[in-house]
């Protein structure tokens, strides 16, 4: 019978033990690694993806930041906080809204009242806000999946629901393709083993070669 031309000296030797030690290590290293910062007279500790998030906050921020003064002042002005001040804009905006578009209705509020609705940005009517108290990490429509918000709109889901069902479908996907895999490799190991069940002794040695 033919020999396999496999030497064990071919293969870079890395044992279990200098194996397990290494990834411990990188963990320990990834777990200790904190990046401090001192925000409203404290220091925070935050890990370096949290620090990213807020270095590109700041630098929006820096972009802005002349016209937040200016509302800031505004508001000053009025004897209020800012987002007190904006609160108040938006309330007379709305009301001056409604107020014209009543007049065009020939008097009638209610159906004012629904022109409004109508005019309100699709996260409002689709319920963003229910969105965000369950994930906070999404600020803006546009961290959502396009799929996610149309078919929100299309269907007449609010996000919170559409979204949850996105998450589920993709977690099934994963779950099925990790069971494909696995049946795969099943597959592959069984036409290795011999009519008794066990694996052919050269394709075994032969694996271990591999897997040494």
């Amino acid at each position: 019978m033919e020999e396999f031309g496999w030497k064990e000296n071919t293969l870079p030797q890395v044992t279990t033990e200098n194996k397990t030690t290494e990834e411990e290590n990188r963990s320990e290293s990834d777990k200790e690694m904190t990046i401090p910062v001192k925000f409203n007279k404290e220091i925070m500790n935050l890990k370096p993806e949290e620090a990213g998030v807020l270095a590109q906050k700041g630098l929006k921020f820096d972009s802005i930041a002349k016209e937040y003064e200016d509302l800031k002042s505004l508001a000053s002005q009025s004897g209020k906080s800012v987002p007190e001040f904006i609160e108040l804009l938006k309330q007379e905006r709305s009301e001056e809204r409604k107020r014209k578009l009543t007049e065009q209705c020939g008097g009638n509020e209610e159906m004012a009242a629904y022109v409004l609705t109508l005019e309100e940005p699709s996260g409002d009517r689709l319920g963003f806000e229910e969105l965000q108290k369950a994930f906070p990490t999404i600020s803006t429509l546009e961290d959502l999946p396009e799929t996610v918000v149309e078919n929100a709109k299309l269907k007449g889901r609010l996000l919170l629901d559409e979204y949850l069902r996105y998450r589920h479908e993709n977690k099934r996907a994963a779950q099925n393709a990790a069971k494909e895999q696995e049946r795969a490799k099943n597959i592959s190991i069984g036409s290795l083993q011999t009519s008794a069940g066990s694996l052919d002794p050269e394709a075994e040695e032969f694996l271990k070669g591999i897997l040494k």
